[in-house]
């Protein structure tokens, strides 16, 4: 009998690690540069490794409005591939995390996310998303870091190029994603970005994932918690 409640107890360590180690975060998409552009697109994007973090180290690179002297140009990485597209609530997309630099000697970046279920805010149907809250990094401000939490809490729905705002749900939204990009906005009211002028860097993008357990370990935990409880029974 002892051997036996000694194997429940074992089962139980098992279905209570589980769930936690499946629970743990995961990186569910990256983008190193290490060996082309990995799918991200936007005017005058470059695969460079000069003024890297390290030695040889290669980054996404864009001379904004440096190459065709235009100030109207702006900082916006984008990226229509599987990774960084689809159903986001499956996959578990809690978080983008994202190495940034920012060599202008006048502009500041106001780094923020934008999401949607359409490819482009010049589409007027769709909803787009933004972050509340972007990650600054001033003229001339080295390589930083910044991470941006990707939940209905910590982003907002913005207007398309013509001012129409979708009405589609935030879990709709991220159910279907096929608008992502990385953009500088001050007041984040759009995805369009505000005019830039001088050279960013991006490296080590990557999408951080929670999975949720399956079916099975959740019902392994709970038939264990259940016979723990009739073991303890007097």
């Amino acid at each position: 009998m002892r051997l036996l409640w000694r194997s429940i107890g074992t089962l139980c360590c098992i279905a209570g690690g589980v769930p936690a180690a499946i629970g743990s975060n995961y990186v569910a998409a990256l983008s190193d540069f290490s060996q082309d552009l990995e799918g991200w697109q936007g005017a005058f994007y470059e695969r460079s490794d000069v003024e890297g973090q390290t030695l040889g180290d290669y980054y996404l690179r864009k001379p904004v409005g440096i190459i065709s002297d235009d100030r109207g140009n702006k900082v916006i990485a984008r990226n229509t591939g599987s990774d960084w597209t689809g159903d986001f609530v499956a996959r578990g997309i809690v978080e983008l995390q994202l190495d940034f630099n920012n060599w202008s000697d006048s502009d500041p970046v106001y780094l923020r996310l934008g999401l949607s279920n359409v490819t482009n805010p010049q589409i007027s149907t769709g909803t787009w998303w933004v972050s509340d809250t972007p990650v600054y990094f001033a003229p001339l401000s080295g390589w930083g870091s910044a991470s941006f939490t990707i939940s209905e809490s910590a982003m907002h729905r913005v207007g398309d190029l013509s001012g129409g705002i979708g009405t589609d749900t935030f879990a709709a939204t991220l159910a279907d994603i096929k608008g992502f990009r990385i953009f500088s906005s001050t007041l984040g009211y759009s995805a369009i970005g505000d005019e830039f002028y001088g050279v960013v860097g991006m490296d080590n993008i990557q999408l951080i994932g929670i999975p949720e357990p399956s079916a099975s370990t959740l019902a392994l935990g709970i038939v264990c918690g259940l016979l723990v409880l009739h073991r303890r029974r007097p």
